[in-house]
């Protein structure tokens, strides 16, 4: 059994949830977790970038919920296997998860990530 590191609870975002990292966004995939210090991602990776992803974009399709520009930093970054995919094609193209640490939220980007935890998410079983 793995040694549970985090310090904050995890809690689990609405499927229509999506983090794009990044000013151009070079990475934008579903968001699978969600705490008041980070969220981890899935997404399709390409060509590598040379994007400086110190910024991240949170929000909800079909929603009003848009959290732009929080301060952050990747923790992880692996790939993530895909089973059913034995294409060469598609191969080239990987399911990626990412982890992301906010750094530094502001007041208001705090006050808006409680509002959408305690509005959308249900908290991770431990």
């Amino acid at each position: 059994m793995a040694i549970e590191r985090r310090k904050q609870v995890r809690f689990i975002p609405p499927v229509n949830t999506y983090a794009a990292l990044g000013k151009n966004y070079s990475k934008v995939g579903t968001v699978k977790d969600i705490s008041f210090e980070g969220l981890s991602f899935e997404y399709i990776g390409g060509e590598l970038s040379n994007e400086d992803p110190s910024k991240i974009d949170i929000f909800l399709v079909g929603n009003v919920f848009h959290l732009y520009n929080v301060p952050c930093k990747i923790v992880y970054e692996i790939e993530v296997h895909v089973p059913h995919v034995n294409n060469m094609f598609i191969k080239v193209l990987t399911t990626k998860r990412c982890g992301i640490k906010f750094h530094q939220l502001n007041d208001d980007d705090l006050l808006q990530l409680k509002l959408f935890i305690e509005s959308h998410a249900g908290k991770v079983a431990d």
